[in-house]
C-alpha cells in the first residue's frame, strides 16, 4: 500500500500535464483554424477576380480550416468560393447540404439563395426561408 500511496501524485501530475499539453495543442489548432478561415476569406471576398493559384490556396486552406472543426462556416464559404468560380450548380449543393444540416441557419439559405440566382424554383425556397427566418421589420406607422 505504501508504494502505492507513494506513486499516486506523480501519477497525477503527469495526467495534469498530459491535459495541460492536450489543451494547448487544442488552442494551436483553433488558432491555425481562424487564421486560414480569416486567409480564405479574404480571398473570396475579395474585388477583384480569383486567379487559378488563388482559388487552389483557398481551397487548400478551407480544407485545412475544416479539420476537426464542427462549424459550418467553411463549407459556406466553399460554397462562395465554388460561386466565385462560376460553378453555381457547386456553389448551391454545398450550400443546401449545409440548410439541410442545420434548417435554421439564416446564412445558409442566403448563401443558397445566391446560388441560386439562375434556378428560379430554388431562388423561391431560398427566399421563402429567409423570410420565414428573418420577417420584415415594420415601422411603428405601418398597419
Amino acid at each position: 500500500m505504501e508504494l502505492r500511496d507513494q506513486a499516486a501524485p506523480g501519477v497525477s501530475r503527469a495526467l495534469v500535464a498530459i491535459l495541460a499539453v492536450l489543451a494547448v495543442a487544442w488552442f494551436a489548432v483553433g488558432v491555425r483554424q481562424a487564421h486560414d478561415t480569416d486567409v480564405a476569406t479574404s480571398i473570396i471576398m475579395g474585388a477583384a477576380p480569383i486567379s487559378p493559384a488563388q482559388a487552389r490556396h483557398a481551397a487548400a486552406l478551407l480544407h485545412d480550416a475544416a479539420q476537426l472543426n464542427p462549424d459550418t462556416a467553411v463549407d459556406l464559404l466553399r460554397s462562395r468560393l465554388a460561386l466565385r468560380l462560376g460553378e453555381s450548380a457547386q456553389a448551391r449543393a454545398i450550400a443546401l447540404s449545409v440548410t439541410r444540416s442545420e434548417p435554421q441557419n439564416l446564412q445558409a439559405w442566403l448563401a443558397y439563395g445566391t446560388a441560386s440566382a439562375g434556378n428560379p424554383a430554388a431562388f423561391r425556397l431560398a427566399l421563402a426561408h429567409v423570410q420565414k427566418l428573418a420577417p420584415p421589420v415594420r415601422g411603428s406607422g405601418e398597419p
